[in-house]
């Protein structure tokens, strides 16, 4: 599922001067056309159309979360932001984690605005949704920083976030402080906060600390660890446990478990008319699970 706001390309304050000179003295008239207006002015006008421009699509792609977030509540799937600064690998690492090559990453600043979500599958076949959320800037002019702090919102409803880093990069060590105070001025909740897990893209070794993880998205290194870190994460985010259960086959039991649970392995035992099933299953579900069956048998 992908929900895009498209818009003209973004470059920046520094690239709107790249054609003309700022004062006026490029070799003919200081103002344009006959029409009152210097070069700067007329810059400053085109500058303030495109932030306008951008806030707008702004607006229209925070009211398109929210119906992406009302979507996806009922079923429960965990969800897993990425966050981090433009070309950092976000896309590029979810493409790897779910495998589908229809993601196209694109190494262009601000040429379309998107929240993207895209669904995989952690080793313990539970679906996630993995949303890729707006590309952090440097210099971002400061009367847009309200407006882009606003697409982050649907990071508090997450179970994991996961901030990725391209630390090839020298100005990596002075990027990561302004996503962890992005990060804290949404008020997420405590343990969401506490368990961002860090990943550092783009690079060959290992480094320390029990939060991070370096990968190379691209050419695949260290994607096992980083899903097994994941489905720790999500599993311990959400509630989930992993179970095996006595069934009766001959019941609405088995059935019930692939409809609310995650199923890994089905155990048949022919003489008992019975089954043990390994689950994967949050909390809620397992209380359901014990008051249609297990209490029921009982009585």
């Amino acid at each position: 599922l992908t929900l895009s706001t498209e818009m003209p390309p973004f470059h920046g304050r520094s690239h709107l001067s790249s054609t003309t000179r700022l004062d006026g003295r490029g070799g003919g008239s200081r103002y344009i056309m006959g029409s009152g207006e210097s070069l700067v002015q007329v810059q400053r006008r085109l500058l303030k159309d495109k932030e306008l421009k951008i806030r707008k699509a702004l607006d229209r792609l925070r009211e398109k979360r929210c119906l992406l977030g009302r979507q996806r509540r009922p079923r429960e799937f965990p969800v897993v932001s990425m966050v981090g600064y433009t070309n950092c690998g976000k896309t590029t690492l979810i493409k790897a984690l779910t495998g589908d090559n229809t993601i196209r990453p694109q190494d262009r600043l601000f040429a379309t605005l998107d929240v993207t979500a895209h669904a995989g599958w952690l080793p313990s076949h539970v679906a996630v949704i993995y949303m890729d959320t707006v590309g952090f800037l440097s210099q971002l002019p400061h009367s847009l920083i309200e407006s882009f702090s606003a697409t982050l919102e649907d990071v508090a409803h997450s179970d994991l976030v996961v901030h990725v880093r391209h630390v090839s990069r020298p100005e990596t060590e002075l990027q990561k402080p302004s996503v962890l105070a992005a990060l804290r001025g949404l008020r997420l909740p405590a343990p969401l906060l506490d368990s961002v897990l860090e990943v550092h893209n783009k690079v060959g070794y290992s480094p320390s600390g029990s939060q991070v993880v370096a990968v190379s998205a691209l050419l695949g290194h260290g994607l096992p660890e980083l899903r097994a870190r994941l489905e720790d994460a999500v599993l311990r985010a959400t509630g989930r446990q992993v179970l095996t259960l006595r069934v009766r086959l001959a019941g609405a039991q088995l059935s019930w478990l692939h409809q609310e649970a995650t199923v890994q392995d089905v155990d048949v035992i022919p003489e008992a008319g019975a089954a043990n099933v390994r689950v994967v299953i949050s909390s809620s579900a397992y209380s359901k699970f014990r008051k249609l069956f297990l209490e029921s048998a009982s009585q």
